[in-house]
């Protein structure tokens, strides 16, 4: 939640790193947490005037198994002055898989022919984020506005933008540690991959809690849980949703340790729950039948070990 991003070195504005990811899931289209800087003017004028990180990883397999993912993150960040920054963040966890099955046709004897073998090829993950947040300092408070655009295909979010506002409070700092809260408004426009109507509008409260701890210079850790309720009465492909009744939630939590030199090992899970998801995107070549429209599970989770490395 820092200003300082990963490997920022001084005024260097470029920084690499190699990950190594475990697991691909679904992600929240509004990359990470807010970049925090709460403290004294002296204090923030030690903080660098430009911050960049950048993490990528790629995996394939082919011939009895196939499968390709991929993985990649980047933020930079400006302060233009001690109590004015500008950052922007940006995602994307794509992952497809290639299965062979079959089907059995008449006289359906249990015995499979050449003819009824078939492969499917289908994305596992489909997701990207950008967000672009301004925040203004003053003391222990700020106040925000950010910008942000996504998509989720298996989630059956097709596309995700909006704009959020609002005011922001250290609630308790010391040289290790920050508890950070926010309060403010959401606007989200919604268009889904199916169903008719085929895009909602949401107006929400925003409410944010987060928390992080710097111990020593090889150990950091992070929690945070985001909460929208909407405002308004949504018209969903399923039917109306009234006020309260779409809440969306996000949990995270994180570890960076330092194991050599400028190698570090991270372990970051995050949770998404939504109680109105999008209509659920049918199997590849398929449709679904007239009057039938299931709903994309609530629940998403990531988790991810990571092998970072500061190449300057």
């Amino acid at each position: 939640m820092h200003f300082v991003a990963a490997g920022a070195r001084g005024r260097r504005a470029a920084v690499g790193a190699l990950v190594l990811s475990l697991q691909f899931a679904p992600l929240d289209a509004r990359a990470d947490d807010p970049k925090f800087a709460y403290g004294k003017g002296a204090d923030l004028a030690k903080q660098p005037d430009w911050a960049a990180s950048v993490t990528a990883g790629f995996g394939m397999t082919t011939g009895n198994a196939q499968a390709l993912n991929f993985s990649g993150a980047g933020s930079v960040a400006h302060r233009f002055t001690q109590s004015d920054l500008l950052a922007f963040d940006a995602m994307v966890a794509f992952q497809r898989s290639t299965i062979q099955t079959a089907q059995d046709a008449p006289p359906y004897d249990g015995v499979i022919t050449p003819d009824e073998v078939y492969s499917i090829t289908q994305s596992v993950s489909e997701a990207w984020g950008t967000k672009l947040r301004y925040d203004h300092f003053f003391d222990l408070n700020a106040v925000y506005g950010l910008a942000f655009a996504g998509g989720d295909i298996p989630a059956g979010k097709q596309f995700v933008g909006g704009v959020q506002a609002g005011y922001s409070r250290a609630l308790w700092k010391t040289a290790t540690s920050e508890l950070v809260g926010e309060v403010g408004l959401d606007y989200t426009y919604q268009r889904y991959v199916v169903g008719s109507p085929n895009a909602i509008d949401i107006a929400a409260i925003r409410a944010f809690i987060g928390y992080t701890g710097n111990p020593n210079a090889d150990l950091s850790y992070s929690a945070s849980v985001e909460y929208l309720g909407n405002l308004n009465t949504e018209n969903t492909p399923t039917g109306q949703v009234g006020a309260f009744g779409d809440n969306r939630a996000v949990g995270k939590l994180g570890v960076t340790w330092k194991i050599f030199g400028d190698g570090s090992m991270g372990f970051r899970f995050r949770a998404l729950y939504d109680s109105a998801p999008a209509p659920r995107p049918p199997p590849a070549g398929f449709s679904w039948a007239p009057g039938y429209q299931p709903l994309a599970n609530p629940w998403d989770t990531f988790t991810e070990l990571v092998l970072v490395y500061k190449l300057m």
